[in-house]
């Protein structure tokens, strides 16, 4: 929950971000469903339901399809091919660096702006 936080806290008041935060997969899903995102920084390990069948179900029920970004201190091969075939945009390994997410971000709204994403 305190990762969570912080990085909430660095993409609102740092980046202007509107952010959410659910601290499980169930209610992560539930405000993707009510309020679509642009994008979503995901934890492949969350309790009440697993981010990667989570970000698999977004992927598939959400639109616009957000961008999806899998957060996990599984960095291995076989983790980052589930997370692609989940549907995942990227993989990244805790630590993950808020000023890598942003650029992410940031890169999926411009594109989306000229119609591309």
């Amino acid at each position: 929950m305190d990762i969570a936080d912080t990085l909430s806290r660095f993409l609102r008041l740092g980046c202007g971000y509107e952010v959410a935060v659910a601290y499980d997969g169930a209610h992560g899903l539930a405000q993707a469903a009510t309020d679509p995102p642009d994008a979503v920084v995901l934890d492949i390990a969350l309790p009440k339901r697993n981010g990667l069948l989570v970000g698999e179900e977004i992927a598939e029920t959400v639109e616009p399809r957000p961008l999806l970004i899998a957060v996990t201190g599984h960095g291995d091969e076989r983790t980052r091919a589930l997370a692609a075939a989940a549907g995942f945009d990227h993989f990244l390994r805790k630590p993950a660096d808020p000023f890598a997410i942003e650029a992410l971000i940031d890169a999926h709204l411009e594109a989306a702006r000229h119609g591309g994403g």
